[in-house]
């Protein structure tokens, strides 16, 4: 690399010195390094740990020990994006929906609450001719014959209706019918049955609590003497159902291939369509599943059928499965918010509590249950702060136990690891069952409740202080989405006050404004909007605003126009070229996050353009601009391997993952061995930095660790030897490196074992024995 020697006139002036002494502006704070500079009097760092912008000079900066925790929770939020089949949401609010538990036909009603009247003879014929039996059916067949009374135990929207409907219809009664939903059975008389009828009634949450053994005694008394039937339906509880004594059958949805094939045989009878050569295309087909998603209730697997049968005619084509499919995800949404405005104080707090769980889990799925709980009882507590006659306390012990929201919720945990520091642990992790939930619920919610929006603006604020990246980052790309549906409002509200964020957490809270920057960008109809207030800010913003979009640059938003990011980080990280002469000095801080963001964009899979540009930039005669190269440098070595692993998804290019091997890795070492075409320019930029007036400070505190890294894998130390010699030139190279093995051969703690230093030393030595040989 050209401009570069380890003494000598040729040699570039240091990149972090200007004259002779301490560099400003230099490396890490570590072994008593100098920092960027001064701290200002009293200022604390962006962690809010009390220490001064001096201490906090750290090259694994920003995210400290927390950076493979912050590419895990990136990496969870990307799918918070309204592109593709989600494209409905930026419309108006969907124009129909079901309600309840039928799955065979369709409500346009806004309620959850079903009401009175009889069951159609059509919807007789249809039951009786797709209904598949769930688990127990002929159980619960004998029962309603024995004892006329029977109370179904099931999450709602799992058919439960259908079912009873149908062992109804298969006991013989010649007319069905339902009460309202909610009813008081208690208040029931002889003369709300008839002979030979059946009837449904939905037990609603307070209802179905208070309803006794004795109550259903009385009730089979009453159906008994009119020769009728009746099934009660209610929500799944463990711990209460047991008091209804043998009255009680739990319930579980029928098997969804079953009924997807029931429905798809009915739905393509008259047309002549081949129902098996659609299924076959179906479990072939991966946007056909992904359609149907995961764990579909009833509902959404008749209407699959439907899509499937309109698709196999050809009368819709794949985007418009896809689209209706996931509208089929927001009608869920749609039932679980429409009915809080309906409900009674008595009943409002706990649907008020279950709400901010949903949010709360849609913001940070994928997290421990712990963690959702918790951020969902901030949430709740913020809803019930000023709604008068509600209570502040759960009515039950049990009302946020897992068991208990979890398939309210239509999700579940599922094992899984988190990050601490460079490993992982195994841990549970809530999640909803249907990926496409998270953002169709956020947005559903942002855009049609508006009175929750002040509430969830200051949660998200207070969750953006949070310093567990799960919490923080996740919360950042919550409000990123909503910054792609209303722009305006959300930057003001959200994003501008986290780009000039000052005081404790400053940093952070910088860096939450840069993620929700950077995942608005996601979204086309804001992007080039993004793009503005970034050259805006870049042009004559305060200095923290231009940290704010030096950081933002560094992650997916930046890799959308490459040569564009590395020019506005150019400029962005060289402030001291707009500076008075006789300024006496810069603040680093914004030359370190530039720096970052460069070598961000190379985890992020711009490998080979960052290396070229480092490559440009360590050459030129701007000392401002090689000190920018040298602190991207500097966080490319202390990068590891499970950097290129957790942020290899983005902008639509699919990185090949670093091996698990290879995850404690030095970064640049994994990618050098893997790929020996990069061997070459790795080897020129760490040359050119062990070569300037800090080498020894590069050697001693990030090269260092390559070795012992080294020691520990000898897959790492056989791939460290090979590439060595790639780092020697000419004899001060060979001393250079010589001083780093001796002194950790000697170091007090920790020293270097000898057979690693021996073979060290001897790929050290190979240039020279070549060239003597040559």
């Amino acid at each position: 690399m050209s401009g570069e020697g380890a003494s000598g006139t040729d040699r570039p002036a240091d990149p972090g010195t200007s004259g002779t002494g301490p560099a400003k502006g230099g490396g890490p704070a570590k072994g008593g390094e100098r920092s960027a500079g001064p701290a200002k009097s009293g200022e604390k760092d962006g962690a809010g740990n009390g220490k001064t912008a001096s201490e906090s000079s750290d090259p694994d900066a920003p995210y400290g020990s927390d950076r493979r925790a912050f590419g895990e929770a990136y990496d969870e939020g990307r799918n918070l994006t309204t592109g593709g089949p989600m494209a409905f949401i930026r419309d108006s609010a969907v124009d129909e929906m079901h309600v309840g538990d039928r799955h065979y036909h369709y409500s346009a009603g806004r309620g959850g609450k079903r009401r009175s009247g009889s069951v159609h003879e059509d919807e007789l014929e249809a039951v009786r001719a797709r209904y598949v039996p769930v688990d127990g059916y002929d159980d619960m067949l004998s029962t309603l014959e024995d004892r006329r009374v029977m109370v179904l135990c099931g999450e709602p929207g799992t058919g439960r209706f259908t079912t009873a409907v149908r062992l109804l219809d298969g006991v013989g009664c010649e007319v069905i019918s339902r009460f309202d939903a909610g009813q008081d059975i208690g208040a029931l008389t002889s003369n709300d049955f008839e002979n030979g009828h059946g009837y449904v009634v939905e037990l609603l949450d307070a209802a179905g609590s208070s309803t006794t053994e004795t109550q259903l005694d009385k009730l089979r008394d009453l159906v008994g003497a009119s020769g009728s039937n009746i099934v009660l339906i209610a929500e799944r509880d463990d711990l209460q159902g047991w008091h209804l004594g043998s009255y009680v059958v739990l319930y579980s949805p029928p098997n969804s291939d079953r009924v997807l094939e029931s429905h798809l045989v009915e739905e393509v009878r008259e047309d002549g369509q081949d129902a098996q050569a659609l299924l076959r295309e179906l479990g072939e087909s991966h946007r056909l599943r992904r359609a149907l998603g995961p764990a579909p209730r009833p509902v959404e697997v008749a209407r699959m059928a439907r899509l499937l049968a309109e698709y196999g005619r050809g009368a819709i084509g794949l985007d418009e499965v896809e689209s209706q499919a996931a509208q089929l995800v927001q009608r869920q949404v749609v039932e679980w918010f429409a009915g809080l405005a309906g409900l009674r104080s008595a009943e409002l707090g706990d649907a008020l509590r279950l709400a901010a769980f949903r949010i709360a889990l849609a913001v940070l799925n994928r997290s421990p249950y712990n963690m959702v709980a918790e951020t969902g009882r901030q949430l709740a507590d913020l809803f019930l702060k000023d709604v008068k006659g509600v209570s502040t306390t759960q009515s039950s012990l049990f009302a946020d136990d897992h068991q208990s929201r979890l398939p309210k919720s239509r999700a579940e945990v599922v094992e899984g690891s988190m990050s601490v520091g460079l490993e992982r642990v195994p841990v549970g992790l809530a999640k909803y069952s249907d990926d496409r939930l998270p953002v169709v619920l956020l947005s559903y919610v942002w855009k049609n409740h508006h009175g929750l929006r002040k509430v969830m603006v200051q949660w998200l604020k207070a969750l953006s202080k949070d310093g567990r990246p799960m919490i923080w980052v996740r919360a950042a790309q919550a409000a990123g989405l909503f910054c792609s549906l209303d722009f305006h409002s959300t930057f003001e509200d959200m994003i501008r006050p986290g780009a000039t964020a000052m005081g404790k957490r400053r940093r952070q809270r910088r860096l939450f404004a840069a993620v929700a920057l950077d995942q608005a960008a996601r979204d086309e109809r804001v992007a080039d909007a993004v793009d503005e207030r970034l050259k805006i800010w870049r042009r004559s913003g305060t200095d923290a605003e231009r940290w704010t979009a030096a950081s933002a640059l560094g992650y997916d938003l930046g890799r959308r126009s490459i040569d564009s990011t590395f020019e506005e980080l150019r400029v962005l990280g060289t402030p001291s070229e707009q500076q008075s002469a006789l300024d006496e000095w810069t603040d680093a801080s914004l030359v370190q996050a530039s720096g970052y963001s460069v070598a961000n964009l190379f985890a992020f899979g711009e490998v080979e353009p960052v290396l070229g540009k480092l490559a440009e930039w360590t050459s030129s005669d701007r000392q401002s601009v090689r000190k920018l190269a040298w602190w991207a440098m500097l966080y490319l070595i202390h990068m590891h391997g499970f950097d290129l692993d957790q942020l290899r998804l983005s902008a639509g290019r699919v990185e090949r993952p670093t091996p698990r091997a290879q995850e404690h890795w030095p970064l640049l070492l994994a990618l050098q061995d893997e790929q020996s075409h990069l061997a070459t320019p790795i080897a020129d930029l760490l040359r050119w930095g062990l070569r300037g007036r800090r080498g020894d400070f590069v050697a001693r505190y990030l090269f260092g660790p390559w070795i012992r890294a080294a020691e520990k894998d000898g897959e790492c130390l056989r791939a460290l030897i090979t590439f060595v010699p790639h780092l020697v030139h000419d004899e001060f190279d060979v001393r250079r490196l010589h001083y780093l093995v001796n002194r950790l051969r000697h170091d007090w703690s920790d020293p270097l074992k000898d057979d690693a230093a021996r073979l060290l030393e001897a790929a050290i030595r190979v240039p020279a024995l070549r060239e003597e040989a040559s």
